[in-house]
């Protein structure tokens, strides 16, 4: 496999099954030259799939959802991770959560009965491995009298969180691959991505005061690369 073969393979598939063979000839053609424009040109695709090639609108929809529900989903969970122990965050998180859900609501397709009974089975498959991780970390919590050596208890709390992390990441799976479903009404994605964006960003400020009040700058690049939802989550009527 050529360097040009193995640049062009850091795009979407759906990129690469309509333009990865005019990508590869332009970079060989172009030579290293070229190898900084096209990672680039990557890392944008990939922040932006509302302008993936797609079958449909729907299929466009489903892209962006995903990206949303695994960006506003992972951040809340690792800025919880973060700001459990800081006096009054939690809460601004849970309320970042409710809009969160409310965003979820105004993305959501309303799918035929069949279309949702494959959902349904997709994410009970996808949902079995977390749940199970939960229950045991639960049963280990709720049989013991809860005093745990350090190196212990944060495994308890890696597979806590981690479990709830790939949840996540299932359910975005999930809905993006369910297949077939009506695209919803322009105006109202347009409005529920613009509430999940928001939702992301408030979650990254709220990372950041965390960051200033435990002077803990590393954890700021968190709250700033969630803080620049806005400007990648849009909506396919509105990709640039």
């Amino acid at each position: 496999m050529t360097v040009a073969q193995r640049l062009v393979r850091l795009y979407p598939r759906a990129f690469r099954d309509r333009w990865g063979a005019d990508l590869a000839a332009d970079v060989g053609a172009c030579g290293a030259r070229s190898w900084p424009n096209l990672l680039v040109s990557a890392a944008d695709v990939w922040l932006h799939p509302a302008v993936w090639p797609a079958r449909s609108e729907a299929q466009r929809q489903a892209r962006v959802t995903a990206m949303a529900v695994i960006v506003t989903g992972l951040g809340w969970f690792a800025v919880h991770l973060t700001v459990e122990d800081a006096r009054g965050l939690p809460r601004v998180l849970d309320a970042c959560a409710v809009v969160v859900v409310a965003g979820l609501v105004l993305v959501a397709p309303r799918p035929a009965v069949a279309t949702l009974t494959a959902l349904g089975r997709r994410l009970l498959r996808g949902l079995a491995g977390p749940a199970v991780l939960c229950g045991l970390v639960v049963a280990v919590v709720h049989t013991t009298d809860g005093s745990f050596a350090p190196p212990f208890r944060l495994t308890l709390l890696l597979c806590w969180w981690g479990a709830w992390g790939l949840a996540v990441i299932q359910v975005a799976r999930a809905f993006a691959g369910v297949g077939p479903v009506p695209a919803v009404p322009p105006r109202r994605f347009r409005v529920g991505v613009r509430v999940m964006a928001a939702a992301a960003a408030a979650i990254g400020a709220t990372q950041s005061v965390a960051a200033v009040v435990s002077a803990a700058p590393v954890s700021a690049v968190l709250g700033l690369c969630l803080l620049a939802t806005p400007l990648v989550l849009r909506a396919p009527e509105t990709a640039a």
